[in-house]
């Protein structure tokens, strides 16, 4: 199998063992007990941790390993207030630089979202919705926001992961109307070419997340 393949499996498989709590916050996540596990080679397994790191949903320490970050309230607040403000200036440069193919592409994305909605899993929900946040990122052609916008969301989702009970088990009907409603929001003011808008939904969008957490750290 190509090494992209066993890399791409590996990093979804950790992924889902994240979501499906066999670690929790301060866990290190070992390479040779992830390769048995997963009965791949320390190598794709490597590549697969390291991406990880580089999206902030891990830290690493020198000499010990990958590990989930421990949770704080004063860290999560910190995160997503940083995301907050740059998911709003992604949304604003996406606004400014989507073309109608681009906008065809998100509204897909909001198809996706809506067929998947009655039994939604973690996988489901973290994959759908990160790819949403990612796009927009990408369609702003700014390399930086797009750059820091992954390492936020990834870090802010370390968080929602263990916190917010949009991740155990399936999502509760009433909490998952909001995310959904709010990317439809977002994706008209794109299509509307509405910069301030699309922005100021986007950061509404993420401080709404926050305070539905906040309640739980």
């Amino acid at each position: 199998m190509p090494k992209k393949n066993l890399e791409e499996i590996a990093y979804v498989s950790i992924v889902k063992l994240i979501l499906e709590n066999h670690f929790k916050p301060g866990d290190f996540l070992l390479e040779t007990t992830l390769s048995k596990v997963l009965s791949l080679s320390r190598t794709p397994v490597r590549h697969a941790l390291g991406q990880l790191v580089a999206e902030g949903f891990l830290d690493k320490k020198k000499k010990k390993g990958c590990f989930i970050p421990a949770a704080s309230p004063d860290d999560a607040r910190h995160v997503f207030f940083a995301r907050e403000n740059i998911e709003g200036l992604t949304a604003t440069s996406a606004a400014r630089c989507a073309t109608d193919k681009d906008v065809d592409f998100l509204w897909g994305l909001i198809k996706e979202e809506q067929s998947i909605d009655r039994d939604l899993s973690k996988i489901d929900y973290v994959n759908i919705n990160g790819e949403f946040h990612m796009a927009i990122a990408k369609i702003g052609k700014n390399k930086y926001l797009e750059q820091y916008c992954r390492h936020s969301f990834w870090r802010s989702h370390a968080y929602i992961l263990f916190f917010d009970n949009y991740y155990t088990g399936n999502i509760a009907a009433g909490i998952q109307k909001t995310g959904p409603q709010q990317h439809i929001q977002i994706v008209k003011a794109i299509e509307n070419r509405n910069d301030e808008k699309a922005g100021n939904l986007m950061r509404q969008h993420v401080r709404t997340t926050y305070d539905q957490l906040s309640l739980k750290l």
